[in-house]
């Protein structure tokens, strides 16, 4: 089995709602670090929280979510 293929889905996206996350997608994929910064703001999450998320819209496999 191929280990590269198998990103581990950060848990802190377990408490956001699908729209949450088609915003973070949308500031993601427009690399707005600003707006990102509000919404980890708004989510309460750490630093290293949004870091770990940034980081695995970058790497995740095509169209996982």
């Amino acid at each position: 089995m191929d280990q590269g293929n198998n990103v581990s889905r950060p848990a802190v996206l377990n408490n956001i709602s699908e729209t949450q996350l088609q915003e973070l997608e949308s500031q993601f994929e427009q690399q707005d670090t600003e707006g990102w910064e509000r919404l980890r703001e708004e989510y309460g999450w750490t630093v290293e929280d949004a870091e770990e998320v940034w980081n695995w819209f970058g790497i995740r496999p095509m169209g996982q979510r």
